[in-house]
């Protein structure tokens, strides 16, 4: 189905969002929420599109992220510290589940899963640059902490893309839903438990450390020990409802939407800027309550321009890498959106004598047409010669 980049734009705010590519008859919005979901989250985004015609619906969310302090004494202690997102401070769930949540907050009723598959999106492609985008922040954060006098480390990562593919019926009508998410999340403890400060909005990182230096690594994240506290949420989810008639079509729009879903360059910038001053912020305020300030002013000045200056580097480089992957992405989209649709859905197009293109199921081995046209899949061994020629079958390729 033939494809056009739109670019989602938050009217409110005459904001430019994010592109995507989709049919022309699709139509779209988005939203910009200019409010800290979480310390490391300065704004959100919403985008969706839909075919009201035929009841498919396909929404992208941007970034959010929660923390989970496993020291109680610290989430105590960032509770009741002024100013904290206190609506950011969540337990941590197993990724698949938060997904499965967020799908059915969309979908307004129960999911149950049939299959899993690969999200096609930018993220899944350029983990690697993700992965050095989040650390370089972590690691200017990790920093901060040790010069206020908490030497930080991190334990456990996590940067994975997840698609699964449910069934539901809402007011009486069976749909199928796509749900896919880029997801990230960190681990991160202190070796000492002597430090303590009400630090504003939960980014005082990992006190406390108690016995956990004593306790057994384990490499499954969430599950990390030792560790004071776990930042998990996404850089993006998708969602799409189609009703089961419209499967096929509703799923190749749907990868074609999620492979092209970019978010605008300036609000990236934004969202780094924003992250980075925070950032800088909390440095002061550090540095404050440990009665450095007023002593080291200087210093101080020279620190939050060297913060500014690498985070703004890491965020070009981060950027530039991205987009640089996103253009050859889309060069090759139709492909790919061809490819992920028959996995999702458990096919494979073979093409007929006559060169029409048919699906079958990955189930089968072999594939023929008879004279009439009709097409059969068998599973096994491949029907020897003298058969097919009195079955007067052809067999058809991919």
């Amino acid at each position: 189905m033939e494809t056009i980049m739109k670019q989602f734009v938050d009217h409110n705010s005459n904001t430019n969002i994010a592109q995507a590519a989709l049919p022309d008859s699709y139509q779209i919005a988005a939203v910009l929420n200019q409010q800290f979901q979480h310390e490391r989250v300065p704004f959100t985004t919403a985008i969706s599109a839909v075919d009201k015609l035929k009841g498919i619906n396909l929404f992208a969310m941007g970034e959010e992220m929660f923390t989970d302090w496993k020291n109680k004494l610290v989430k105590s202690t960032v509770t009741m510290t002024p100013g904290a997102i206190t609506s950011s401070l969540k337990d941590f769930i197993e990724p698949d589940y938060y997904l499965k949540q967020t799908a059915e907050t969309i979908f307004g009723s129960s999911l149950q899963v049939v299959a899993q598959g690969q999200l096609p999106s930018i993220f899944n492609q350029n983990k690697d640059l993700y992965y050095q985008d989040m650390m370089n922040f972590y690691n200017t954060y990790f920093q901060i902490e040790t010069q206020g006098g908490v030497p930080t480390q991190a334990g456990n990562t996590l940067l994975q893309s997840y698609l699964y593919k449910y069934t539901g019926t809402n007011n009486g009508k069976n749909y199928v839903v796509l749900a896919g998410m880029d997801y990230k999340g960190i681990e991160y403890y202190s070796s000492i438990s002597s430090f303590m400060g009400g630090l504003a909005g939960g980014l005082l990182g990992g006190m406390f450390g108690g016995n956990n230096q004593q306790q057994q690594t384990t490499n499954r994240f969430g599950y990390g020990k030792p560790c004071d506290g776990i930042d998990w949420g996404s850089y993006a989810r998708y969602v799409a409802i189609i009703p089961e008639e419209y499967e096929a079509e509703g799923t190749e729009i749907f990868i074609k939407f999620v492979s092209t879903y970019h978010l605008d360059q300036n609000l990236l910038n934004r969202f780094g800027e924003l992250r980075a001053q925070r950032l800088q912020q909390y440095y002061q305020t550090a540095m404050t309550l440990q009665g450095m300030a007023q002593q080291s002013m200087q210093n101080l000045r020279y620190q939050q321009q060297k913060t500014t200056q690498m985070l703004s580097q890491n965020a070009q480089h981060i950027s530039s890498g991205i987009m640089d992957s996103w253009n050859k992405k889309m060069a090759a989209s139709d492909r790919m959106s061809t490819n992920y649709s028959e996995a999702i859905r458990g096919v494979n197009t073979y093409t007929t004598t006559t060169g029409k293109p048919v699906e079958v199921s990955v189930a089968a081995d072999h594939v023929y047409e008879n004279k009439y046209g009709d097409v059969y899949g068998v599973s096994g061994n491949e029907i020897d010669n003298d058969l097919l020629n009195q079955l007067n079958w052809t067999k058809i390729s991919k």
